[in-house]
C-alpha cells in the first residue's frame, strides 16, 4: 500500500509538500489542505500504517522505510516536509535518514507544535504508552487529540486504540542521537496557547539546522493546524513558494 495520498494531483505545481500527522492522526488530517493552500503546492499526505485505508496493517513504522519511500516517490520537483507534533520528529528523522543515504533533501522542514528533538518529552502526553486503554484515551481526549465524534463511537475507538498506543510508544521510546545540523532550513510553528509544548522548546529547533531558522506563532492550542488552518497555510505557502523560486533561480 502506498505511503502517500494526494487528493488533488498538480503536475504543474512547482513544489510538493509531504504532510505527517500527529499521534493517532491519519492522512485525512490534511484532507482540505490542497484547496486551502492553492495550486502552487501539491499536497501529499503521508498515509501511516494501521489507519484509514491501511487499517489492516500493523500500526508500527520504521523511519528507514518511510524515508526510502519519500526518496522513491520524489519526482524531481523540489519538496518539503510538514510534520505536526509527533509528525515533526518523524519528519526530522526522515531528513537525517535521507542525508545518511545520500538522497536529495527537502527545501524546508516545517515543524508544528513540536519541541526540538534533543529536549526530553514532557507535558500531558508523556508516558501514555504505559497507561491502560481507558486512561490513555482519557488523557489524549483531554489534550484535544481525539474528536468527540470518534469518542462517541466504540467501534471507531477500537480501531484507533492500537494506533494511539503504537504512536505514543514511538514517542516514549524515542532517543535523540546527536548528528551535525541538517542542511535544510527549518520553519517552526508554536501555538499561542499550546499547553503541551512551550514556545521555548519549539525555538530550540534553531540548533538543528545549518541552513537558517525561523519561528512563527500561530493562534490556537496544540492542534492549531485545525483551529487556525488558513493562518498556518498562508505562512507555509508564502515561504515555500519563495524558497522554490530561489532554488530555481540558483539552479
Amino acid at each position: 500500500m502506498s505511503w502517500f495520498l494526494c487528493r488533488r494531483p498538480s503536475p504543474e505545481a512547482a513544489v510538493r509538500l509531504y504532510c505527517l500527522p500527529y499521534a493517532g492522526g491519519a492522512a485525512s488530517v490534511f484532507y482540505d489542505w490542497p484547496s486551502a493552500i492553492g495550486p502552487d503546492v501539491e499536497v501529499q499526505a503521508v498515509s501511516m500504517p494501521g489507519r484509514e485505508r491501511r487499517f489492516a496493517e500493523d500500526p508500527g513504522f520504521e523511519i528507514a522505510e518511510l524515508a526510502d519511500a519519500v526518496a522513491a516517490h520524489a519526482d524531481g520537483r523540489p519538496f518539503a516536509l510538514y510534520g505536526h507534533s509527533l509528525g515533526g520528529l518523524v519528519a526530522f528523522e526522515v531528513i537525517r535518514r535521507l542525508r545518511r543515504t545520500r538522497q536529495r533533501l527537502p527545501v524546508r522542514l516545517y515543524a508544528g507544535a513540536c519541541r526540538a528533538p534533543h529536549i526530553r518529552e514532557q507535558g500531558p502526553f508523556v508516558g501514555l504508552s504505559r497507561l491502560d486503554d481507558e486512561e490513555l484515551v482519557r488523557r489524549v481526549a483531554e489534550g484535544g487529540g481525539v474528536p468527540d465524534a470518534v469518542l462517541a463511537e466504540p467501534e471507531l475507538m477500537e480501531l484507533l486504540l492500537p494506533v494511539l498506543r503504537a504512536d505514543f510508544t514511538w514517542i516514549d521510546d524515542y532517543e535523540y542521537l546527536p548528528e551535525p545540523p541538517v542542511e535544510v532550513p527549518i520553519v517552526a510553528f508554536a501555538g499561542s496557547s499550546d499547553d503541551a509544548v512551550a514556545t521555548a522548546d519549539v525555538q530550540a529547533w534553531a540548533g538543528h539546522t545549518a541552513a537558517g531558522f525561523s519561528l512563527s506563532q500561530i493562534e490556537g492550542g496544540h492542534f492549531f493546524l485545525r483551529e487556525s488552518r488558513d493562518e498556518l497555510l498562508a505562512t507555509v505557502r508564502g515561504d515555500l513558494v519563495a524558497a522554490t523560486a530561489a532554488a530555481g533561480a540558483g539552479a
